[in-house]
């Protein structure tokens, strides 16, 4: 069975995320074709996807190593500036962006895999 939402890739198999903590990055592509990274974690029984992006800075949030929590595995944590988001929210809660919040991306399970979301495509230039 296939994601009822017309946006939705599949990502992986659920079990593959099945553990409190775990975390799975990915590339996908936008509406408009650009390359964007994200990740997956599972926080609470939950899981929640968002793009791999710092709202502070462009940077990704961990340094490639797939790590997004802190030691407590309470917060997702920028590692390049050691902002701590909320994981249910994404929401920035300390740190140089306190305030602003990760990007999220839908996820939803069908037939035991994982499908995320595509992010809506960046808005055309004006000429």
């Amino acid at each position: 069975m296939m994601c009822r939402h017309e946006q939705c890739i599949p990502l992986c198999p659920e079990t593959e995320c099945s553990h409190e903590g775990a975390a799975k990055t990915f590339l996908l592509r936008d509406a408009s074709g650009f390359l964007i990274e994200g990740f997956l974690v599972r926080h609470g029984g939950e899981l929640r996807a968002y793009q791999n992006q710092c709202p502070h800075m462009p940077l990704s949030l961990d340094y490639g190593d797939g790590q997004f929590f802190d030691e407590e595995n309470r917060y997702i944590l920028c590692r390049n500036h050691g902002a701590l988001f909320d994981p249910a929210t994404g929401l920035c809660l300390a740190g140089p962006c306190a305030g602003a919040r990760l990007k999220p991306l839908g996820v939803h399970i069908y037939d035991g895999a994982i499908h995320v979301e595509r992010p809506p495509g960046a808005p055309e230039l004006e000429e």
